[in-house]
């Protein structure tokens, strides 16, 4: 890391960061801030899910259930010497669960679909199995608690259907049993007969099956909570792994811990967006030495005191003059993990404000891959860093551009068709510092991503330090980490991070220390309490959202109506 204490160390003692385990991370902070995130996937999930339950109470067809009681004894014959009598011993589990199974068995349901003409005396086997599958459909048969009491139940669309076929059933049972007996009592003489007629079990309609009132349906109201409460958990748990797997940084801290570097501060998407300088590019080459930096991305801290872009670059220059004992640094290079992070717009905002407080500073690209701050103050054919060093002899003066706002100085890229760095980290290169040595205070460099690793390494041979910037949302920790240590040399010079295009609405659910202790530091418009900005928000809402919510509701309360009604 950058060498900023008055005591010197051995570059053994600068910290690294840590490729920690995703785990570390789970506390109860890191899941209320994963449920704050995905709020509205959280509400929107079991809204869609009551939605289709709703949809699935109003459409379901609806469900009748009758039931037929039915006593069961089992009577068996005690002889004495006198005579023999009959005796009722107590139904045993096993002797219930026995008639439980006739109750169930093809032989019962047959003689039903025949009573009844449901199929045909001489069906074939596959239409009779057919038959039987169907009526089994909507028929069981239970034991009523620890009585020997049995009930035979019907569900059917029609309750005049589940009330006959319950009925059905008992008689069909009935008839088995009868006909048992009678077979088992032809065995037997005369006076035998007689008695084995009446012993076996026997069963007595005790409640006959009636047309039911009501539906037996399960309750609409259970079916729309328990859908709501499955969306909502599978909401939460989806909002869980989501976060878990998405390692994007979204916090100073992740980016500090990433890179093992200070986080500096934050830079808002509206202050800093990666891209907004390339729809200001200009197309004709200056024909004067000045140019003019009035563009809202590139000089949004020139232009919004007092925001939080400004104070960000404030402790940056704060942070270069602590430098090295106090002495401060001079020379420093500005780079991120992949093209798009917006380095090059925390360039330009940093070298104008160093320039509009007084401080004598050169801004120089040396991005060879994507020079858009040459295109942009300069034009795209501008001589500059790459004519200076070719021709020995010229002067440094002439190939500088001067803002006419504030007296910043730019150095284009400059003419030249290379297709790397080698014409520019070269021994030539000393003479520029050595005249901007006695001229400038600071002298920052626009340079490539750390992926181009050569021009990262040659750069380094002549900064002081490096600022990283890191777009949010942009990059994972484990890509910055892996980027922040690609060279060594960088990385004990880095300076530390800033958090570049950060959605400042969405920063106060992401339950960050640092991002709350810097919006209470900066008090200004651009950044409200949390209560203004829902307030803002809330009227910030287009009248034609606001009604699409209003009928939305309208229509789930119609509709839940509906689904509970009997």
């Amino acid at each position: 890391m950058l060498h900023k204490s008055v005591e010197p160390r051995s570059p053994d003692s600068y910290p690294s960061p840590a490729a920690a385990s995703p785990f570390d991370q789970i506390d109860l902070r890191w899941m209320v801030s994963a449920v704050l995130q995905h709020r509205w996937m959280i509400i929107a999930v079991p809204a869609i899910f009551t939605v289709l339950a709703i949809f699935f109470v109003i459409g379901r067809s609806p469900n009748f259930t009758a039931s037929t009681q039915l006593e069961l004894t089992n009577l068996r014959l005690a002889f004495s010497r006198e005579d023999a009598l009959f005796a009722e011993t107590h139904p045993d589990p096993t002797f219930l669960e026995t008639q439980l199974q006739i109750i169930r068995s093809d032989r019962v349901a047959l003689n039903v679909l025949t009573h009844l003409q449901m199929i045909a005396a001489d069906a074939s086997a596959q239409s009779k199995a057919e038959a039987l599958k169907k009526l089994r459909q909507g028929f069981s048969a239970e034991r009523v608690g620890l009585s020997n009491v049995v009930a035979l139940s019907y569900s059917s669309s029609s309750p005049e259907m589940a009330a006959q076929l319950a009925n059905e059933f008992a008689r069909a049972y009935v008839a088995e049993q009868n006909a048992a007996r009678w077979d088992a009592a032809q065995a037997g003489s005369g006076w035998l007969r007689d008695r084995l007629r009446e012993i076996g079990p026997k069963a007595r309609v005790i409640a006959e099956a009636l047309p039911p009132p009501h539906k037996s349906n399960m309750r609409g109201l259970l079916i729309i909570v328990a859908a709501g409460m499955v969306g909502g958990v599978l909401a939460v748990a989806g909002a869980f792994l989501w976060k878990f797997l998405d390692r994007r940084i979204l916090t100073p801290e992740e980016a500090a811990a990433a890179t093992g570097a200070e986080c500096l501060g934050i830079i808002p998407r509206f202050a800093g967006s990666a891209n907004a300088s390339r729809t200001d590019v200009s197309t004709e080459p200056q024909a004067t030495n000045s140019f003019s930096a009035d563009m809202s991305s590139l000089s949004y801290a020139l232009d919004h005191p007092n925001s939080e872009a400004w104070s960000t670059l404030r402790n940056v220059k704060a942070a270069c003059e602590d430098c090295f004992g106090g002495k401060g640094l001079r020379y420093l290079g500005i780079t991120s993990t992949f093209a798009g992070e917006g380095r090059s717009t925390v360039a330009a905002n940093l070298a104008l404000s160093l320039a509009a407080s007084g401080k004598s500073v050169l801004l120089v690209d040396c991005d060879i891959y994507d020079p858009v701050l040459s295109r942009t103050f300069a034009g795209p054919e501008s001589i500059g860093l790459r004519d200076y060093l070719r021709d020995g002899q010229a002067s440094f003066g002439s190939h500088v551009l001067v803002e006419q706002r504030t007296g910043l100085n730019f150095l284009p890229l400059g003419t030249g068709s290379g297709a790397n760095g080698d014409d520019i980290w070269t021994i030539n290169l000393r003479r520029f510092f050595e005249e901007t040595l006695a001229s400038y205070e600071y002298v920052i460099f626009d340079i490539p991503t750390l992926g181009n690793l050569a021009d990262i390494r040659a750069a380094a041979r002549y900064l002081d330090g490096f600022l990283l910037v890191v777009g949010w949302r942009k990059v994972t920790a484990e890509t910055a980490r892996l980027g922040a240590t690609s060279s060594s040399v960088m990385h004990e010079r880095l300076l530390g991070t800033v958090l570049n295009n950060v959605d400042s609405r969405e920063t106060r659910w992401l339950l960050s220390s640092q991002v709350n202790f810097l919006n209470k530091s900066v008090q200004t418009d651009e950044l409200p309490g949390v209560v203004e900005t829902v307030r803002r928000v809330t009227n910030k809402t287009s009248r034609s959202k606001k009604v699409l919510v209003k009928v939305a509701l309208a229509f789930i309360l119609a509709a839940a109506t509906m689904a509970l009604l009997p």
